[in-house]
């Protein structure tokens, strides 16, 4: 006992030292954000910003495909092609006062689909952060709503009615002008309406309610580069299938790169267990992490990595969960004047071994594709894209498919 406790204090005086002798930066940037506001902007915006007094706002508007789809259901046999059109208009909106920070976002997904007119839908999605900056003790709470029809994951094939709630709050206490230790809650729900795949409705199998519980610290490195270190539990509840239940624990490791850093984005490396309460799944006990990171080459090109390893409820209740690992790479390069050329490629696989009377699987998800682009004056890209995915189930056939996309993608900034 005595030798753990001498552990303890010596890490806990270690990320204390760490804290104080990390580097100064213009702001703190946010700590203990739910799944939802976690995508908020930690600083106001730079680009495209409207200023209404101490209110800066960022509209946008993005057309991510209009084209033509091979394959609109993702079937193996008979596969139903269509003209698609998707827009999607969104706006930031970011102030600090002296007493108050608030950052929040709206956006809208608008699908049109020529001849399937069932796959046609409007959804919209909010969330908003509020920090209290009263001396060292920093309150903040938050929340969001998306209400959209889409794929939630690889696994789903139809496009699925399905509403996200977010309320989160907690504290947070500068140790200094470097560093913070904090403490968070988050509840988050989700919920799917008339949705059914193979012959499954969604609803009954995946609604669930998340609730988390977390601690930690950050630490500003540089000026352009922080540390999160963070400990967490967890809980999953599900109204329709208590079987299904499961709680859990993780340690997590975040750094984040500044948006003017030679390299921006996050790596995040956790070490999770997720114990679930029906005896016939097994534990999970192992890493987990997710990545965004883009490197730019000179002034030539521009690489993206974005990379996912995490468990998913599957919905059909006899698989249990899975473990995803997706990797997805994009690089960007410029030919000449404002015409550049795009590659991209991704590979995902599910791995279902979590159940002790079945044997173990894995079914593969992968892309490739590519296109040309041209940079208007305004901050304007347009580009026409081809796109190939597959997916492959050994065991499960019936989900093999096929898929083939060309389209233009056009992106704004006002």
């Amino acid at each position: 006992m005595m030798v753990r406790r001498v552990n303890h204090w010596a890490f806990v005086a270690a990320l204390a030292l760490l804290l104080a002798s990390a580097r100064d930066v213009a702001a703190q940037a946010n700590v203990g954000a739910g799944p939802m506001t976690s995508a908020l902007p930690e600083t106001e915006p730079t680009t495209g910003v409207i200023d209404l007094g101490l209110l800066r706002m960022a509209p946008g508007l993005a057309i991510p495909e209009l084209g033509w789809d091979s394959n609109v259901f993702q079937e193996e046999e008979n596969p139903q092609e269509d003209y698609v059109a998707a827009i999607v208009p969104d706006i930031s909106a970011f102030t600090r006062l002296r007493l108050l920070k608030f950052a929040g976002y709206a956006g809208a997904d608008l699908r049109y689909y020529s001849t399937h007119e069932s796959e046609r839908s409007t959804g919209y999605m909010t969330r908003g952060r509020v920090d209290l900056l009263l001396s060292r003790f920093r309150p903040f709470f938050g929340g969001g709503r998306n209400d959209v029809r889409m794929r939630p994951n690889g696994e789903i094939d139809v496009r699925a009615n399905r509403i996200e709630t977010e309320l989160s709050g907690g504290i947070a206490f500068d140790v200094s002008r470097y560093g913070q230790f904090y403490g968070s809650f988050s509840h988050y729900n989700t919920e799917y309406e008339e949705s059914v795949e193979e012959g499954v409705p969604l609803g009954p199998s995946l609604n669930h309610f998340n609730d988390s519980y977390q601690a930690g610290i950050r630490s500003e490195l540089t000026p352009l580069t922080a540390l999160i270190v963070s400990g967490s539990y967890f809980e999953d509840k599900f109204q329709s299938l208590p079987i299904r239940n499961a709680s859990g624990k993780s340690i997590d490791g975040t750094l984040r790169f500044a948006s003017d850093a030679v390299i921006t984005g996050f790596v995040t490396i956790s070490w999770r267990v997720q114990s679930p309460v029906d005896p016939a799944l097994r534990e999970y006990s192992g890493f987990t992490g997710r990545a965004g990171i883009v490197y730019p080459f000179l002034d030539v090109g521009r690489l993206s990595v974005t990379f996912n390893r995490g468990t998913e409820y599957s919905f059909r209740v006899s698989d249990g969960y899975y473990l995803q690992n997706s990797l997805s790479l994009n690089y960007t390069h410029r030919l000449f004047g404002n015409v550049d050329v795009n590659v991209a490629g991704s590979k995902a696989v599910y791995d279902y071994r979590f159940v002790e009377a079945l044997p173990d699987r894995k079914d593969d998800l992968e892309s490739a594709g590519g296109g040309v682009g041209y940079n208007l004056p305004n901050r304007t890209r347009i580009a026409v894209n081809y796109e190939y995915s597959r997916r492959r189930s050994p065991e499960i056939p019936e989900r093999n498919f096929d898929r083939r996309r060309v389209y233009l993608n056009w992106q704004f900034v006002f």
